[in-house]
């Protein structure tokens, strides 16, 4: 069983850095990110220990400061479909403002994290005083609606590399330039519903087209943008 996450005292400046770097909240005015960061709460997780997983009641807001985290969801099957992967910044929960959710899916740290935490009841009153924080919350939902649809468009193609092709535009915004991946190439293929081996061999096509070069691990170099886009779905 992983260990328990690690709560830490409550520090202003640790979570005013927290928050000031979350893209809902920094609209607002330096007195009210005040508010925000004094209700704030710092956890730690290390590599591989679980922040919340499946039944447990949605009643906090997580916020990546440093590290990473993934959600994914284990199939019937026992496969892990990763669903998202959260950098500095990226935030989860917020369901909770709305109603008493039961979690559907694991989050995982990927790596020594801090996250900072807000209660549903806090989050509550900050929205109820903040309306410009509600107006982004909204937007972030109807973000995180249009990936989810987007995501789910690209797992209903059949063959794997114009699926590849089609996430690979997306991440570079349809440009010729070097991208890094968010998530590791393990989770990636999970992502895109393939395996490690098949998404290997899906950009080794791509690098023998002509379309990418690699790099290392994570970068990826658009080389010619056509070709990316001739494979990609249309």
């Amino acid at each position: 069983m992983a260990a328990e996450i690690e709560s830490h005292q409550h520090s202003l400046a640790r979570e005013l850095e927290c928050v000031s770097g979350v893209p809902i909240f920094q609209q607002l005015a330096h007195n009210q990110m005040i508010s925000v960061a004094e209700v704030t709460r710092a956890i730690h997780a290390q590599k591989g220990q679980i922040v919340f997983r499946p039944d447990a009641v949605s009643q906090t807001l997580y916020i990546v400061n440093t590290g990473q985290v993934r959600l994914y969801h284990l199939a019937d099957d026992g496969k892990e479909r990763v669903l998202r992967v959260l950098n500095p910044g990226d935030f989860i929960g917020e369901i909770a403002l709305f109603t008493d959710e039961i979690h559907s899916d694991y989050a995982e740290a990927t790596q020594t994290t801090e996250l900072c935490t807000i209660s549903r009841t806090d989050l509550t009153q900050l929205v109820r005083r903040l309306p410009t924080l509600a107006l982004a919350l909204l937007n972030a939902l109807a973000q995180r609606l249009k990936t989810a649809e987007h995501q789910a468009t690209l797992l209903a193609i059949p063959d794997a590399l114009p699926r590849l092709a089609g996430y690979l535009l997306d991440l570079s915004q349809s440009q010729a330039t070097t991208v890094t991946l968010p998530m590791s190439k393990q989770d990636l293929a999970a992502y895109l519903g393939m395996t490690p081996e098949s998404l290997s061999r899906k950009l080794k096509q791509l690098v023998t087209l002509g379309a990418i070069t690699t790099h290392g691990r994570r970068e990826i170099t658009i080389v010619t943008l056509a070709k990316l886009q001739a494979v990609a779905p249309q």
